[in-house]
């Protein structure tokens, strides 16, 4: 048995004999102060999960065996964590910290570049509409962000999003838009991506029949190829790099945000990269065990590895950062989804599915499984305690809803309770009761985590997706996996690319009979 072996047997020790969450604050009377955290405008609880102040401490030490504090210098050094690749990671210099002089120079440079030219453009006022192309991280991140901005920032500008090869993503984006008040920003790192590049094609042929060769000054490229942007006839001038360096879902903070900069302006998203930094200097400042990526890395470790379930839900009770869910199922699935570990061989439980939607929404959908199903799922309550609504009423009942979720998530209703508000009433006898209580009845138990937002400010969502952004490379860690390839996004794509040219041509290869009688079917529509 390992070294790392024999801490997870301690951990599944602790489980057996785990009591129940609501015991836990009984037999646990600093359970508050140990297990909340604050970091600058966010607070995380996470004294509802089902981890005593037993397990917290070995779920550290498991930690500290994986050699986290390493593995953390080797992060902020501009290491080569990504082995498979054979690359630093450093989405952390887009913010500041870490990274080399050179590299240093080259974020800044490029962001004093995005900044004034985001300036120029809102200035000149010649532009109504922003056109943002990507998909994967060049979407989602910018899509969230944008959606979020718009509780605390002015926009000036409309801001729109094609990322689906589906062509009805680009007429939505294009509907209704004027070709000679409107800018395309194709973000594509490789300038090769099949979704952006056709969708950026389409693109420039709406501009190109309204406005000819002027076409081409409506066109910005963030891309690390910069000849592909050039070939695509993008002025050099309006053509802005990102590096090998930056992964595709770590990249909003590059110059892949220009899209938000031209819409609210560079200062909101200068504010934005302050709270991720300040998030940044937290994690690789703070000690283990007052580390706030740290804890929420290790509760997912517990509720993975030791307790066995299979998925996260994510659960932001304010509709401006809805997305939020969906940008957690790149960043983390992606990241971690994985079944080999670093040097090749099997990895135990890695990533859970991780799903989610906005509160209120999904208490009237999938709540019923997180209450009664099997096997249920820990839950992320993610919060904004400052109304930017300006609808106190409601934003009173939104929180109180967000707060009793996790409570009743906790606390359940035991059959014997149930049988006691059912026991008396003229409408229902014994055998109906035998039947009905066991339905009635709530297990509960079932762990959460609330975070908490003193605003929805540019500031505190940098800080709380650079969070997650640090508790997947400590799962990472702990699960001994690459965080930073993703290599089974590219079989799909490359048959994907062999069957469209087949499909094109009218020719049918070399495939299994389910697939070649999907390909027949096409013909038979057209």
């Amino acid at each position: 048995m390992t070294h790392r072996n024999a801490h997870f047997k301690t951990l599944e020790d602790l489980a057996a004999k785990s009591v129940s969450i609501a015991d836990l604050f009984k037999t646990e009377p600093k359970r508050m102060e140990t297990f909340v955290m604050r970091e600058g405008p966010l607070r995380a609880d996470f004294s509802k999960q089902s981890i005593s102040e037993n397990a917290r401490a070995a779920l550290l030490s498991l930690a500290a065996a994986c050699d986290l504090d390493e593995w953390r210098g080797k992060l902020f050094a501009g290491d080569t964590v990504n082995t498979s690749e054979d690359r630093a990671v450093l989405h952390m210099a887009l913010r500041g910290v870490g990274g080399s002089k050179t590299v240093q120079k080259d974020v800044t440079d490029m962001g004093k570049k995005t900044a004034e030219f985001a300036n120029q453009i809102r200035k000149d006022g010649k532009f109504k509409a922003v056109v943002h192309i990507g998909i994967g991280g060049s979407d989602l991140g910018p899509r969230l962000v944008a959606d979020a901005f718009e509780a605390a920032c002015d926009r000036v500008i409309d801001l729109r999003f094609a990322e689906n090869v589906d062509g009805a993503s680009i007429n939505d984006a294009l509907d209704g838009l004027d070709p000679k008040t409107t800018l395309v920003v194709v973000v594509s790192k490789s300038f090769s991506t099949q979704e952006t590049r056709m969708n950026a094609e389409a693109a420039r042929d709406w501009l190109t029949k309204s406005l000819g060769k002027k076409a081409g000054a409506h066109f910005i490229a963030v891309t690390a190829n910069r000849k592909g942007a050039e070939a695509f006839d993008i002025p050099p001038a309006q053509i802005f790099d990102f590096w090998d360096w930056v992964g595709g879902r770590y990249s909003v903070w590059s110059a892949v945000g220009l899209s938000l900069q031209i819409a609210f302006g560079p200062e909101a998203f200068a504010e934005f990269l302050k709270g991720a930094k300040r998030m940044d200097e937290h994690f690789r400042d703070q000690p283990l065990d007052e580390n706030l990526p740290v804890m929420m890395a290790m509760t997912g470790v517990w509720n993975r590895n030791i307790l066995g379930y299979t998925s996260l839900a994510v659960i932001p009770y304010a509709r401006r950062i809805r997305k939020l869910a969906a940008f957690l199922q790149q960043l983390e699935m992606e990241s971690n989804g994985k079944s080999v570990t670093r040097e090749g061989k099997a990895a135990g439980l890695t990533c859970p599915i991780l799903w989610g939607d906005e509160g209120t929404n999904g208490q009237h959908a999938f709540f019923q499984w997180l209450h009664q199903g099997t096997p249920g799922a820990p839950v992320d309550f993610v919060a904004v305690l400052k109304d930017h609504a300006n609808r106190p009423d409601h934003h009173a009942a939104l929180l109180a809803n967000c707060f009793a979720q996790s409570e009743a998530l906790m606390l359940g209703k035991a059959e014997h309770k149930v049988r006691e508000t059912l026991t008396g009433r003229d409408d229902i006898d014994a055998d109906a009761i035998n039947v009905l209580a066991p339905q009635k009845t709530f297990p509960g138990n079932r762990p959460s985590t609330t975070i908490t937002l003193d605003a929805l400010t540019p500031f505190a969502l940098g800080h709380l997706i650079a969070l997650y952004e640090h508790k997947v490379f400590v799962q990472g860690v702990i699960w001994n996996v690459n965080s930073f390839d993703q290599w089974g996004v590219e079989l799909g794509k490359v048959l994907a690319s062999t069957i469209l040219g087949e499909m094109d041509a009218g020719e049918t290869g070399d495939h299994d009979p389910s697939t070649t009688a999907l390909m027949g079917l096409l013909s038979k529509t057209a």
